[in-house]
């Protein structure tokens, strides 16, 4: 009945509004409003309800806002890990761990765990998780399901338990233990990979950039690489035979648990061993860029670290390695030239030292070299303009290398004149005003010479005779480190009426130039 009225009314209404726009009748918005207004009234007086919700403008039930308020279900670290009699959440809760300890269900678990009986116990500890949420009872079943599945050696599936007990509860009291097994995770994937030593590294060869590794030991690296298995070494293939092995990307497993190492627990013990080690599987497989980026993550982030000397070494390396050539981008050879000359500089002492520095010259000849090979692509656009500027650039920045000479011989064949720069001369602060030349005071003589002065063995000394006339001359002198003596009795035409000189008057020209110059 309700709808049959809402369509006929409807209807009534579309077809007033259609013969309004037909015989184009003009009318008023108060119109318009008086005739929905009464629309709704007779909708209402037939028995139907009004197309408007009306009780969202009631009042408001403050039981349900106490509820939607209620911070009672959120637990801190220190809230799950409170005594048994503390206040619990809504949820079933006692609060604190030792209610893990006291469950029966997880006593069983534990015991199962303790027999050796790890199959039954994984299957009781996953019964907890599931039953319980946001309690101690499920953080502490999570931790034990995953070293259920670690003592079987079921890995895969310890990874993703310990990741989702990182997950569900960061500040977690097993952190420490779940990361240490996701350390050692890590490892066995990557084959027991070791953090490389400085004795692996050998010198870059400009000879042919970009085609040469960064360690000696690439060669052994792909021995022992080629014996593991095929699905070890191809992601896409899949391991059918081994279940303490993901079913595909063994290593990127490897690398992504020891990222939940360093990422979960960035101030723990293992984390700046994670990165290291997997800066290392990165340098070993020729990922340069990604191994500086770890490098990197380790000199910004863990100062304190016995890798840190290891991290500028083996950063600046990766740097260098990942250069190309001189028909390349130059950006990852100055990065490595800068971080090479911070290495010589925090670090004093260290081994590697001599090879740095003789890589530092090295990449001192390759900035010139890049230089003279842009010369001779503008000499072949037959642009000699621009190939005088790239020499002229080469002698200035570069002058001891080998390039600087070819760059004279090319001058001199587009018949300019090379003009070494002469080395400037060096700057040094200005020293204090003197009162006097050095000239002065080598001619200056005693005041009174063959007499002692009134101080003894401290004799007077005076100026040569044109300094000493310049106070008089100028009515007292208008620098400030001379003495100002008192002025004698002046003549009349110089106005010996003032028996003192007067200082506000504007200082001689020659004497302002002395003081300006003095300065400078």
């Amino acid at each position: 009945m309700c709808s049959a009225a809402h369509r006929r009314y409807e209807s009534v209404l579309w077809m007033t509004m259609d013969n309004l726009m037909k015989h184009q009748l003009t009318f008023s918005r108060s119109a318009i409003i008086a005739a929905v207004s009464m629309m709704t009234m007779l909708a209402g007086l037939s028995g139907c309800a009004t197309g408007l919700d009306m009780s969202s403008l009631g009042f408001r039930n403050r039981n349900v806002d106490d509820e939607l308020a209620s911070t009672d279900d959120v637990k801190g670290p220190l809230e799950r890990i409170l005594p048994i009699g503390a206040r619990g959440g809504s949820r079933g809760s006692s609060g604190g761990y030792a209610f893990s300890e006291r469950n029966p269900e997880y006593q069983r678990a534990m015991k199962l765990h303790d027999d050796g009986d790890f199959n039954a116990a994984e299957k009781a500890f996953k019964k907890l998780v599931k039953s319980n949420k946001d309690n101690a009872l499920q953080e502490d079943a999570m931790y034990m399901l995953g070293e259920c599945q670690f003592q079987q050696k079921r890995y895969p599936r310890a990874q993703d338990s310990f990741d989702e007990l990182l997950n569900a509860y960061p500040s977690t009291r097993h952190t420490t233990q779940a990361t240490q097994r996701l350390f050692q995770i890590g490892r066995y994937w990557l084959n027991f990979e070791e953090i490389v030593t400085t004795n692996e590294i050998q010198q870059v060869d400009f000879e042919q950039p970009g085609k040469q590794h960064a360690l000696a030991t690439a060669e052994e690296t792909a021995r022992k690489r080629a014996e593991r298995p095929l699905s070890h070494r191809m992601p896409l293939i899949p391991n059918l035979s081994d279940r303490s092995r993901p079913y595909f990307d063994t290593e990127g497993r490897g690398v992504e648990a020891l990222r939940s190492v360093w990422l979960k627990d960035p101030t723990g013990p293992l984390a700046d061993d994670a990165l290291m080690l997997s800066a290392s599987y990165y340098l070993r497989k020729g990922d340069y860029v990604e191994a500086d980026r770890f490098f990197t993550l380790i000199r910004d982030e863990y100062p304190d670290s016995p890798h840190f000397r290891n991290a500028f070494v083996f950063g600046s390396h990766a740097k260098l390695v990942s250069y190309q050539g001189p028909d390349y981008d130059g950006a990852q050879l100055l990065a490595a030239r800068d971080l090479k000359e911070s290495t010589l500089r925090i670090f004093k002492d260290f081994p590697e030292r001599e090879m740095m520095q003789e890589e530092l010259r090295l990449i001192y000849e390759e900035e010139a070299r890049k230089k003279w090979e842009r010369a001779l692509f503008w000499e072949k656009k037959r642009n000699a303009k621009a190939v005088s500027i790239e020499c002229r650039e080469i002698l200035r920045r570069y002058p001891t290398s080998e390039a600087a000479d070819k760059a004279r011989q090319k001058l001199a064949e587009l018949g300019q004149t090379v003009e070494e720069d002469k080395p400037k001369r060096e700057f040094r602060l200005p020293g204090l005003p003197r009162p006097f030349s050095q000239e002065e005071m080598d001619n200056a003589k005693p005041l009174n010479e063959g007499s002692a002065s009134q101080f003894e063995a401290e004799p007077q000394w005076e100026a040569s005779q044109k300094t000493a006339n310049a106070p008089e001359e100028s009515n007292g002198s208008w620098l400030p480190w001379k003495w100002r003596q008192e002025p004698k009795e002046l003549p009349a035409d110089k106005g010996a009426d003032r028996p003192i000189p007067n200082f506000d008057e504007e200082a001689p020209a020659d004497e302002e130039e002395e003081f300006i110059r003095q300065l400078l």
